[in-house]
């Protein structure tokens, strides 16, 4: 769509001087381009959604117990069962709770967070496992 509405552009433009023609077509040109990188990931910007951070149950606990993470920046949370039992990641600010298998890798997805801190736990174990994530 985008780019017929380019091209319509361009078609009007050939009534246009020479000279007007060639930066019109320039400025033009280089606005396609910068949304094509754009839309390829080529920018050096990262997207959102590459956040990843890493939780490892081991040992009757979550490592690290504290992680900090930018606010506003959704994320997936990779959370590995390195225990002999199943674990409950939970965390009622969060709303999430899946159910981590021994020898077990799972992706908790996270919205964008608002800065503060949230609280997470084992809810198999509540007396040992527990941590937070602060969102900055």
């Amino acid at each position: 769509m985008q780019l017929r509405i380019i091209l319509i552009i361009i078609r009007g433009m050939t009534r246009i001087s020479n000279g007007i023609h060639k930066i019109a077509i320039g400025a033009l040109t280089a606005g396609l381009m910068g949304g094509l990188i754009g839309m390829t990931g080529l920018t050096s910007v990262a997207r959102a959604d590459d956040a990843q951070t890493q939780l490892t149950f081991t040992k009757g606990h979550f490592e690290p117990a504290k992680l900090d993470v930018a606010a506003g920046t959704p994320m997936k949370l990779t959370v590995i069962n390195e225990g002999d039992s199943a674990i409950e990641f939970e965390s009622f600010e969060l709303n999430r709770e899946r159910v981590v298998q021994p020898g077990q890798t799972i992706t908790v997805k996270l919205p964008k967070l608002d800065p503060g801190q949230y609280h997470f736990f084992d809810d198999f174990h509540h007396e040992v496992a527990q941590g937070t994530i602060t969102a900055r």
